[in-house]
């Protein structure tokens, strides 16, 4: 049985994504400890500068590439919806930023190799 173009097209796609995401894991673990090794004691101004990456990334994404549409929402939307999920997204970032000063490159490492299966036995048992 032959396998559509369609089919091929989504898994090279898929293993793509995966091979990225692994590129970028990795590097993110190689930056860390490059800074671990002068002891840079701020967690906090790691935390600032990737929200400052991921914000200026979306907005080049949407208001100069225009590769998706501007959404406008209320202030009311914004406050008890976005606000939330920001503050708790920094927060998650501080405290794994923060982990890297108490654990060693080689434990971070097989603790976010075991993330896909961790979130997927959770997912089995819910």
């Amino acid at each position: 049985m032959a396998v559509s173009d369609g089919i091929t097209k989504k898994i090279v796609l898929s293993y793509t994504y995966v091979a990225i995401w692994i590129f970028l894991s990795f590097t993110v673990i190689e930056y860390n400890k490059y800074r671990k090794m002068y002891s840079w004691p701020y967690p906090i101004s790691l935390t600032m500068i990737h929200m400052v990456f991921c914000s200026s990334l979306a907005y080049i994404l949407i208001c100069i590439l225009k590769l998706m549409e501007a959404v406008s929402m209320s202030q009311d939307l914004d406050l008890k919806s976005i606000i939330p999920i920001d503050a708790f997204y920094s927060l998650s970032l501080w405290f794994s930023n923060s982990a890297y000063i108490y654990l060693s490159i080689s434990f971070i490492q097989m603790l976010k190799a075991l993330m896909p299966v961790t979130n997927t036995f959770n997912w089995c048992h819910v």
